[in-house]
């Protein structure tokens, strides 16, 4: 049984793909290390932020899914 995407990720994903866009993707980190991914579509700029885990499944599947939206890897 395949699992599902996390909440975070079907909201990016959902929100992109409704308009056939690839989201812009900045990654921004503290001094520690702590990073987080802020996905933003570039026809609306309402803006998302993940975690490294939901970036890394947001990446995958806009790599595997054959589907014409998500992010691209820069």
């Amino acid at each position: 049984m395949a699992l599902s995407a996390s909440p975070t990720v079907e909201r990016v994903r959902d929100h992109l793909c409704a308009k056939g866009l690839f989201g812009d993707v900045a990654e921004l980190c503290e001094m520690r290390g702590d990073c987080v991914f802020v996905v933003t579509c570039p026809e609306c700029g309402h803006a998302f932020t993940l975690d490294e885990d939901d970036y890394d499944e947001l990446l995958h599947w806009s790599r595997t899914s054959g589907q014409s939206c998500g992010i691209a890897q820069a």
